[in-house]
């Protein structure tokens, strides 16, 4: 039994028990009646709308977690192709620093020869022969037929020759000559090794007057044409004078007859 009937029997058991009632009692109470009546209306109503609101949530509800779902599949999706970037970024860095790292050394690569080839020159124009030496060595080990070659043999035999290494620089003149005939070098290389051959132990003389006269010879309008004939007539005797003739002793005057 509903709670609407049982408020519609309320009258009728009243009047059952013997209650008598007045009228205006019936009245206050069908008024009550009917307020109850317009408030369990009310009640329906607003528990239909709530059933109705509720079940919009619920909708609501079911779309935010289609939504969210749809929304996670996204962020799972942005993640993946994040981390995809990610990799193929670092690819792309670690390419762009071995690129970087390759053409620095192929720079330092190209530049030792000419740096080993300055700071070698560069001790020896500050008479630092040891350090001269030294570094043309290192550059020629390095770069035996570089671009500077020629000038490191050279000035090798120079740092040398300075330093009193006189074996030793006459090879490095004979290498400038053998392996750069054509050096502007040249006339400077023969006259030094000449100088060099002469203070070997030993008689190098005939050998060092060769090469000094090829100088005079191949040369003759240059510096080393001049020393180089200092040199010659320092190493060649002055052949000696021709004896004189003894003078006659003038002829006497025949004597005169008295």
């Amino acid at each position: 039994m509903s709670f609407r009937k049982a408020l519609l029997l309320v009258p009728v058991c009243l009047l059952a028990t013997g209650c008598v009632a007045t009228q205006q009692d019936m009245l206050q109470m069908q008024s009550q009646m009917d307020d109850l009546n317009t408030s369990l209306n009310n009640m329906q109503k607003n528990q239909a709308e709530l059933a109705v609101k509720m079940d919009e949530l619920s909708r609501s509800l079911n779309s935010s977690s289609e939504s969210m779902k749809d929304f996670s599949g996204q962020m799972d999706r942005l993640g993946a192709r994040l981390d995809e970037m990610d990799s193929s970024m670092g690819k792309r860095v670690n390419a762009i620093g071995q690129s970087i790292r390759k053409q620095q050394e192929q720079v330092e690569a190209s530049l030792l020869p000419a740096k080993l080839y300055n700071d070698a020159y560069n001790a020896f124009l500050n008479n630092n022969f040891d350090g001269a030496a030294t570094g043309f060595k290192a550059y020629l080990a390095k770069f035996p037929g570089g671009e500077m070659a020629e000038g490191a043999y050279f000035y090798l035999g120079e740092s040398l020759y300075l330093k009193e290494r006189w074996q030793d620089s006459a090879l490095a003149y004979a290498t400038v000559l053998e392996k750069f005939p054509r050096s502007p070098r040249v006339p400077a290389a023969r006259l030094k090794y000449a100088l060099a051959l002469l203070k070997l132990p030993g008689d190098k003389k005939d050998e060092a007057l060769k090469y000094l006269k090829s100088v005079v010879k191949d040369f003759p309008q240059s510096q080393e044409a001049k020393t180089a004939k200092d040199q010659i007539a320092k190493l060649t005797p002055k052949p000696a004078a021709p004896a004189k003739a003894p003078e006659k002793a003038p002829a006497k005057a025949p004597a005169k007859k008295g």
